[in-house]
């Protein structure tokens, strides 16, 4: 099959494949769900399922994050391995919808004849792992699939395309983060007394409770998408898994060569691990631990982008809305503004960088003068700029108090407006390093690695977030603080995604492409 596709996509190498547009829309359906989970979930756990406690509906909360970005490893290594990526997509996607589909029905009350607020835990818990395994196991198989689908030839087919699925991320994120939680605002239950009381004895006021029927839109939603990636598997290119556990095989490979290594010279322990493991595998190896070597950076620029969740929406806590509105119902509340404006600036800017801005200059300059890896030490240059005027703006804001309160608390005159210049400068920013990143792991690694390595580059994110909680609580969150203000933490995190930008430069400058090595056609 993958022939006959081959010789249908050389007849008009600039025109982008037809299975992609069946792999895009199932990405956005996918993230349409995950990111219209991920708004009311906190909630969910708090207020359904009883983990009123601040802490623990947090704790839930980042578990089920970390799953969802650690998982995608075993997604992967059961892709290369075992089965090809289409199969995992599938069974992950029916996974995935499962996991839903017991979400909605558990967390429906009359469904499971008990008051809202009084569910049983089991069920939605047991949702939620299924989900984690599912949305986790498919991430990295359906950029890698996409990337199956072009030729050698269509170098800049394959950078539109990882724009291009980039955008229905976010396109996916846009639309999910306002329709999940207009849904779930809706008073769809009435609440039993007992927890009436129990939310008034700690002070808090929930606003509606239509989860099971936002879960169930998902749910419907997922499916949809599972439909349409299944509905054009003749359109796609499919690579076969090796059909033993690959990983087994790298470390293999990689204790062979580092034995003879000790032994030997460079060419000689290459020789001889070749004639006893293949040269292809050895090959393999390499090229997976030099993008490993290339790639390792990268959490700190995660561990800035994911200060938009937290930190940055401190700030526009303490901001006014404009136009005389009010924080509860402003379009221009601080949670608004983070949810909206990266997902848009992404939707609108991509194209534009993979349309006009990366061809323009890579014709005038030549593709290695802006290649992905330069790309990405842009991208971590400009996070760091847009640290420093976050740094400025939190300086602007604790100048123009007016309640009195002390700073980083209080409340200010200035604009919560400014915030949209700052999502604007680090959405330029993760074009530049997470598009190009996620670019880079599928073009230098060999076929058998490709899910396994994207699944790395989520493992950077996942990490990144992880080193964000420590952060916080090494500066802002530690006893007796008296240097560290939002402000100066705003220009660390600044001066760490200069330093992460100096390192990726200093890699670049040993990195060699794998097109331009001598063993790039094995």
């Amino acid at each position: 099959m993958n022939k006959r596709i081959d010789e249908k996509i050389m007849e008009n190498p600039e025109k982008m494949p037809l299975a992609i547009w069946f792999i895009i829309p199932n990405e956005l359906g996918e993230r349409f769900c995950f990111y219209g989970l991920t708004p009311i979930l906190k909630n969910f756990l708090k207020y359904q399922l009883g983990y009123i406690a601040k802490v623990d509906a947090n704790l839930m909360y980042h578990v089920f994050q970390g799953l969802c970005y650690y998982t995608p490893i075993l997604g992967a290594l059961v892709s290369d391995s075992y089965l090809d990526k289409f199969k995992t997509i599938v069974i992950l996607s029916c996974v995935y919808v499962f996991g839903l589909g017991l979400l909605t029905v558990t967390s429906w009350p009359t469904v499971m004849g008990v008051e809202t607020t009084h569910l049983n835990r089991i069920g939605p818990l047991l949702g939620l792992l299924f989900i984690a395994l599912g949305t986790g196991g498919i991430k990295p198989c359906v950029s890698a699939h996409g990337g199956d689908q072009f030729l050698d030839v269509q170098k800049y087919g394959l950078q539109k395309f990882y724009n291009y699925f980039y955008m229905s991320i976010n396109a996916g994120a846009l639309v999910a983060s306002y329709a999940s939680p207009a849904i779930q605002k809706k008073e769809f239950f009435t609440f039993p007394n007992d927890t009436l009381t129990l939310w008034k004895t700690v002070g808090v006021q929930p606003t509606g409770n239509g989860y099971p029927q936002a879960f169930l839109m998902l749910t419907l939603f997922m499916a949809a998408a599972t439909g349409v990636f299944v509905f054009g598997f003749k359109t796609y290119r499919v690579v076969p898994p090796t059909g033993k556990f690959i990983l087994i095989d790298i470390f293999k490979v990689a204790g062979a060569y580092l034995s003879n290594r000790v032994k030997m010279n460079k060419d000689d322990a290459y020789k001889k691990t070749s004639e006893t493991h293949t040269e292809g595998m050895l090959v393999e190896m390499m090229d997976l631990a030099k993008v490993i070597g290339a790639i390792w950076p990268a959490p700190i620029f995660w561990m800035a982008f994911n200060q938009n969740g937290s930190t940055w929406q401190d700030i526009g806590d303490q901001m006014t809305v404009p136009f005389g509105g009010n924080k509860e119902s402003s379009f221009f509340d601080s949670a608004t503004v983070n949810n909206i404006w990266n997902p848009f600036f992404i939707v609108i800017l991509a194209p534009i960088f993979a349309n006009w801005l990366f061809p323009m200059i890579d014709k005038k300059f030549g593709g290695e003068k802006f290649g992905l890896m330069q790309r990405m030490i842009a991208g971590q240059i400009i996070a760091g700029f847009a640290f420093i005027f976050a740094a400025l703006i939190q300086k602007n804001v604790n100048a123009n108090c007016y309640n009195g309160a002390a700073p980083d608390v209080c409340q200010s005159s200035t604009s919560i407006t400014w915030q949209i210049l700052m999502y604007f400068i680090i959405t330029i920013a993760e074009i530049l390093f997470s598009i190009s990143g996620l670019n880079f792991c599928y073009i230098e690694v060999g076929k058998r690695t490709k899910s396994f390595c994207a699944a790395l580059w989520l493992f950077t994110s996942g990490t990144g977030s992880f080193l964000t909680s420590v952060l916080l609580e090494a500066t802002l969150g530690a006893k007796d603080n008296t240097f560290w203000t939002r402000e100066t933490f705003f220009y660390l995190v600044a001066g760490m995604c200069f330093g992460s930008a100096v390192i990726q430069y200093l890699i670049s400058r040993w990195y060699v492409p794998k097109a331009l090595r001598s063993s790039a056609h094995l």
